[in-house]
């Protein structure tokens, strides 16, 4: 849902550092976790993709911000 896209990307759990400067915010939800891929046009947030796979995949244990949108 939008509200769960927001929620990840203004309060995530965790964010790691993807490919060509993106970055990936998390969200867990029982055993999946909501990612969002996201890229800064000057100082816009562009979301690039959403998808929720299993927590288990991707999830690396919470507490490491690589990026923060509010800080």
């Amino acid at each position: 849902t939008v509200r769960s896209v927001l929620r990840t990307l203004l309060v995530p759990e965790e964010v790691l550092c993807g490919h060509r400067g993106r970055f990936i915010a998390h969200w867990r939800r029982r055993t999946h976790v909501v990612r969002v891929v996201y890229e800064y046009e000057a100082d816009l947030v562009v979301v690039l993709t959403v998808y929720n796979p299993l927590a288990k995949r991707y999830f690396c244990g919470g507490g490491r911000y690589e990026d923060q949108i509010l800080a």
